[in-house]
């Protein structure tokens, strides 16, 4: 296996041709692809794009949301040895209209009315594109793909010549600043990903699988890639919002996120268990001690007390069998990326018997470079670095690697490419972090990200910001300080638990700009923010902090399709905010934990 064409190849020849390979909710009921379906569906579209003029080394960019139809179309550019271009679903025109233009891309493929119109308003103007839709009659004069003549007789297209060298895709990202750059990814970088996961992880054509991260970031794609290789089955759900609801549902072996929905998770779970109180909530506390002794141990390297172990079979039987339940009752293990994962989040759900294996990767790496195992699992780090990769740590702490997985460069970009790349090839990640002496990699935070106070005090912010996410009342938190005396921060507080809480007091009806200036809400987040603050050094403490009546959002250009905060949007937006922290004139716009 070199290139993706042969994945897709492997997958046809070697599952049953009635095994359900993709599904997606389509109403009240599912609708699924078989292996045979998916084979016919990839090929037909393959020889539909063939007619349109499509063949090797063109663009076809895809601006699609998650569903079977995402894939049978990046499987069938492959197919015909062109390259796919991926594009977020919710891209306003102007980037639809940037990416498609510096691609050079020969179509677009859309899907849904909304992204009919923003991809017409996109492409008016541009010569020598194409543009199709997944699905019929979404806009006027719109032509479909499977209105698309195939040739007499269904033949196929001819499969041009293809290796691993030859360009995948183009996938555009942004990162946290800067303007967008298309990462060239090969067929090799692709295939070393899948090779490599089949040999380290135990998953089968019997598991069940749900996908929800955008695809057109590169973390789920290749995860999506490894699921076929493995021919475990895909379950679509359109957003991360809807994950909750379609978790019993589906009931899936293995999961894959990033952090932002664990820490959700956890928070809503202690949340329902300080609510409930009494019995149940001394229950819980006792089963949580129980395990942390026991795991606790384990991570140490040591054993716990055979009473201690009883207690935890008690404890797993009694308490933690209930809340994986909520989870779907099925789930083996579970896989974070895209953002670092808050310690005690990571912890709980060992304890209650999910592990998360944390790992590491850029769009740059095709993502992963280092990943926790089922055998392997050190909480607090992102794994071992995978085989045939090497990593390096820089003088000043920059994570440095280099491999198969690395890109072929920046499309158009070869300025760009000479920064990221050196001339021994190792990718400069512009992470921080280390090794230990198992060949553990932890990250400290982004190199770019590091805050220096005017006293000239180094800040990583990330690990701060997921300790106070992982409170009850707050969801988000920015940390600000760089050039500043002193560190403040811009929170965003758990509305959902702040309803609960007010209505456990008689208050309801409370608007969320209300909940956010509310007094209790500045209270409870205070408390939060001591907390934390509490295991922090002293340079390390947040002074003040104000609270927004929003979350950030990746619509607003606030996060990335990762969840990643845009720091530079953020301190642009907030500006004023962000200001009145530390102009003591104006005190009364933030609170301050120093009074």
């Amino acid at each position: 296996m070199e290139t993706l064409r042969d994945l897709f190849e492997y997958v046809v020849a070697t599952y049953p041709a009635r095994k359900e390979l993709l599904r997606i909710r389509a109403g009240k009921s599912w609708r699924a692809y078989t292996v045979k379906e998916f084979e016919r569906a990839t090929r037909e579209t393959a020889a539909r794009l063939a007619g349109a003029g499509i063949g090797p080394g063109d663009k076809v960019a895809l601006f699609v949301e998650n569903r079977p139809e995402w894939h049978i179309l990046d499987f069938a550019c492959h197919l015909l040895g062109a390259a796919s271009v991926p594009l977020y679903a919710t891209l306003p025109a102007n980037q639809v209209r940037y990416i498609v233009a510096d691609s050079h891309a020969k179509l677009l493929v859309v899907s849904g009315k909304e992204r009919a119109r923003t991809a017409l308003e996109a492409v008016s103007g541009l010569s020598g594109v194409r543009l199709l839709g997944v699905d019929r009659g979404l806009a006027d004069g719109l032509e479909s793909v499977g209105e698309l003549a195939l040739p007499p007789h269904r033949r196929w297209p001819e499969p041009p010549a293809l290796s691993g060298s030859d360009l995948a895709s183009l996938i555009y990202t942004s990162g946290t600043t800067g303007e967008p750059k298309g990462v060239m990814l090969s067929h090799r970088n692709f295939i070393s990903q899948v090779k490599t996961v089949r040999e380290l992880y135990p998953i089968t054509e019997r598991d069940i699988c749900m996908s929800f991260l955008p695809l057109s970031h590169v973390f789920e794609r290749t995860v999506d890639y490894v699921f076929f290789d493995r021919g475990a089955q895909i379950n679509y759900v359109e957003s991360i919002e809807r994950v909750a609801s379609q978790l019993t549902e589906i009931r899936p072996t293995i999961m894959v996120s990033v952090p932002r929905l664990y820490e959700r998770s956890y928070i809503k779970i202690i949340s329902k268990v300080q609510q409930e109180g009494g019995a149940k909530r001394r229950l819980f506390e006792w089963a949580v001690r129980v395990g942390r002794e026991v795991r606790g141990a384990q991570w140490r390297g040591e054993r716990a007390s055979a009473f201690a172990r009883g207690q935890f079979a008690v404890a797993r039987s009694r308490v933690f069998s209930k809340v994986l339940d909520r989870l779907g009752g099925r789930l083996r293990f579970s896989i974070s990326g895209g953002a670092p994962l808050a310690r005690e989040v990571a912890e709980f759900f060992d304890i209650v018997g999910l592990p998360i294996l944390q790992g590491y990767g850029l769009t740059e790496s095709s993502p992963v470079i280092a990943a926790n195992r089922l055998d392997a699992n050190r909480l607090g780090s992102v794994g071992q670095v995978f085989p045939g990769i090497e990593v390096r740590i820089a003088a000043d702490g920059e994570i440095l690697t280099r491999g198969p997985n690395i890109m072929l460069g920046y499309w158009g970009k070869p300025e760009a490419t000479a920064e990221a790349v050196d001339a021994g090839g190792w990718l400069h990640t512009g992470d921080v972090g280390y090794l230990d002496g198992d060949g553990y990699l932890f990250i400290t935070d982004r190199k770019k990200d590091i805050i220096v106070t005017s006293g000239g005090k180094n800040v990583a912010p990330q690990p701060i910001e997921g300790r106070l996410g992982a409170t009850p009342y707050i969801t988000q938190a920015v940390l600000i300080g760089d050039k500043f005396p002193y560190l403040t921060a811009l929170v965003v507080p758990n509305f959902e638990n702040l309803q609960a809480h007010f209505a456990s007091k008689g208050v309801t009806g409370l608007a969320q700009d209300e909940m956010a200036q509310h007094d209790e809400t500045q209270a409870l987040v205070a408390a939060a923010v001591k907390q934390v603050n509490g295991d922090l050094a002293i340079h390390e403490r947040i002074r003040r902090f104000t609270i927004l009546d929003r979350e950030l959002s990746l619509e607003e250009g606030e996060l990335t399709p990762t969840q990643k905060v845009r720091r530079r949007v953020v301190a642009e937006r907030y500006g004023a905010l962000i200001e009145r922290m530390y102009l003591k004139t104006q005190r009364a716009g933030g609170y301050d934990l120093s009074e």
